[in-house]
């Protein structure tokens, strides 16, 4: 079974319209799997500007990475 995830809107009507590349599935048994956001919490929240420095150095390494590196390809040659 392949596993498809996709963000849809149901419509007032209880339809669920899937995007035009998936066509293929129109007439075929599937199988659904709806999850519902719970009361309080917003449906899919989302960070729209995601900054990756704000995890550097979050993590406390034992070694240092640098040296870790040149000792391992030292003993390359």
């Amino acid at each position: 079974m392949q596993a498809l995830e996709l963000e849809t809107t149901v419509d007032p009507a209880g339809n669920v319209h899937l995007p035009e590349q998936y066509r293929s599935v129109y007439g075929q048994h599937v199988r659904l799997l709806v999850l519902l956001p719970q009361a309080g919490e917003p449906a899919f929240p989302r960070e729209k500007n995601i900054d990756p420095m704000r995890f550097s150095q979050t993590i406390a390494w034992p070694i240092d990475g640098l040296g870790y590196q040149r000792e391992a390809r030292a003993e390359w040659g």
